[in-house]
């Protein structure tokens, strides 16, 4: 009997769809360890950052897979979850994962989209209430060049209306190492928070990425390590 071959179909069957809305911890595990750890750091950054007047603020990892965007997520939901106004925006354009945690019904595009329009408001581009306080600008589009965008003079103006209309605004960005979007990011911040993970990261990576933060003249409050 000849043997059986797999089809041309078979062959390129399409990959499942990553959905990461079970690692929405202080919803699926509310008291676990891992959503008191949030906690602990929501209340950092509420009384040394949100209270202190300073309303931007970027998660990034020195490299893949750290877990930059798992807290960033959650620590927006964290904010939010204590009634302060928070924009959660996706910054990685060449590879977004935001929406595969709250996968939002999206009507007008994201931050590619806003950043071509040269738009001075990310209103008409989020996805609003997506929990009480809490809006997401997704990234839209994935670009390669996003660098570009990121780099105009559209970027500060955009996130200068997000500082008059939200309490909090929370940027993921892509790891450090493969581009420079998370460095620009940071510029126009002001302020980033560094992610690691346990038994992965390296501390010069960490070393590397503060002083890069430093010279782009963006302070690094503090780093987490992602155990997860």
């Amino acid at each position: 009997m000849a043997r059986s071959s797999r089809t041309g179909a078979e062959r390129a069957a399409p990959a499942p769809v990553i959905d990461n809305v079970s690692r929405r911890i202080l919803l699926t595990d509310p008291s676990g360890e891992a959503a008191e750890a949030i906690r602990a750091l929501r209340t950092r950054i509420q009384s040394q950052h949100v209270q202190m007047g300073r309303r931007a603020l970027s998660i990034c990892g020195p490299t893949p897979e750290v877990g930059a965007t798992f807290v960033a997520v959650n620590l927006a939901i964290a904010l939010s979850q204590i009634g302060v106004k928070t924009l959660l925006i996706d910054g990685d354009l060449r590879n977004p994962t935001i929406h595969t945690y709250f996968n939002p019904p999206l009507t007008g595009g994201g931050l590619y989209e806003c950043l071509r329009s040269n738009a001075d408001s990310v209103a008409e581009f989020t996805d609003e209430n997506v929990m009480p306080n809490l809006d997401i600008l997704s990234a839209g589009r994935p670009d390669s060049a996003g660098h570009e965008l990121l780099s105009g003079e559209g970027f500060p103006v955009l996130i200068n209306s997000c500082l008059r209309d939200y309490d909090m605004t929370i940027i993921d960005t892509p790891p450090a190492n493969s581009c420079a979007d998370g460095l620009r990011i940071s510029t126009v911040t002001g302020f980033a928070l560094i992610v690691a993970r346990k038994n992965q990261t390296l501390v010069s990576d960490i070393r590397v990425l503060a002083d890069q933060l430093k010279k782009e003249r963006a302070h690094a409050v503090g780093t987490v390590l992602n155990a997860l």
